[in-house]
């Protein structure tokens, strides 16, 4: 017995001590992976939702931009009205170049010049959320007169106007103002006139401005502003004296709002003084021996002009 319990204990293997893991190491492992899943599916969840945010704003067809265009003679005008701020404005007629304008506004207006013949318009508007509206339009122009008038104003005799307004079809009327004065309606006198003339009378003497606008009958318009001087007076000779010493003729002459030239004619010999802007010049010139004739011609700073003639003996 004794030998058997002697084998018994030199065959047994000793025993090596392990460490065990415990309950609380466990919970610590988990709760890594736990907290880099979160992580993950967090940063994943946040591209999805970017993602679906920019594609349902880029699909999104309410509240699309609104366009009005109306024609103003050679130009059609672009009225754009949005909800979202529009970055740019891109244009094109058919088979030709797009034009692109940045814009960073929900509201302007744009103009665009006609083509000469029947077109495709073609307007690409991008706005803020990544979408990019296009409209189409096509623009007949057979038939349709494009040009506008043209204006004329001259200053008249004493203080009047003379306004002309000509169109190359058929012009319809005319509106003229004076200053801040009331505006004044002038119609054409037949179907079919081309030109309308008026004279505006008795404006009162100073300097004004006068507004003009002329309409044709396909709605074409042009304004033109310009400042006249109006003096019902007329340059006059002061005086034509004879220096018999030093064989010279002297000329006075003057205007109350200004002298523009003169122009002398002596014996076939013509002398002219320009730019003068003053309200009294004189002019002298040399006398020959005998018979003299001359002319003068004065013109003040409005235009206006009075002319005279005369002959004489000068003996030396």
């Amino acid at each position: 017995m004794n030998q058997i319990l002697v084998l018994e204990n030199k065959t047994k293997k000793k025993k090596v001590k392990t460490r065990s893991s415990g309950p609380s190491d466990i919970q610590n492992i988990l709760r890594f992976f736990a907290v880099v899943i979160i992580i993950f599916g967090l940063v994943m969840i946040g591209q999805s939702s970017y993602a679906i945010y920019r594609d349902a704003k880029g699909n999104n067809t309410e509240d699309l931009a609104t366009i009005d265009i109306t024609r103003v003679n050679d130009t059609l005008v672009v009225d754009v009205q949005s909800t979202y701020i529009i970055n740019r404005f891109k244009y094109s007629w058919r088979n030709s170049q797009q034009t692109s304008v940045p814009e960073e506004s929900t509201s302007f207006e744009e103009e665009i010049i006609l083509p000469s013949d029947n077109n495709i318009l073609t307007i690409v508007l991008e706005d803020e959320t990544g979408r990019a509206t296009t409209y189409t339009r096509e623009i007949i122009l057979d038939g349709i007169d494009i040009v506008e008038p043209t204006i004329e104003i001259e200053q008249g005799q004493g203080s009047s106007v003379i306004v002309t307004a000509t169109d190359e079809t058929q012009i319809e009327y005319i509106t003229y103002r004076i200053d801040d004065g009331e505006e004044i309606r002038i119609d054409k006198n037949n179907v079919g006139d081309r030109t309308i003339k008026y004279a505006i009378m008795e404006i009162p003497r100073g300097e004004h401005t006068i507004y003009v606008t002329a309409i044709d009958n396909f709605g074409n318009t042009e304004d033109v502003e310009q400042t006249i001087i109006v003096s019902s007076e007329m340059p006059t000779i002061d005086s034509i004296d004879i220096d018999e010493e030093n064989g010279k003729i002297l000329i006075q002459a003057s205007d109350v709002d200004g002298l523009q030239s003169i122009e002398v004619n002596l014996n076939g010999a013509v002398y002219q003084m320009n730019d003068i802007n003053r309200t009294e010049a004189t002019f002298s010139l040399n006398l020959r021996q005998g018979t003299n004739t001359l002319s003068i011609k004065l013109t003040n700073v409005n235009g206006l002009s009075a002319e005279g003639a005369t002959e004489f003996e000068y003996a030396g």
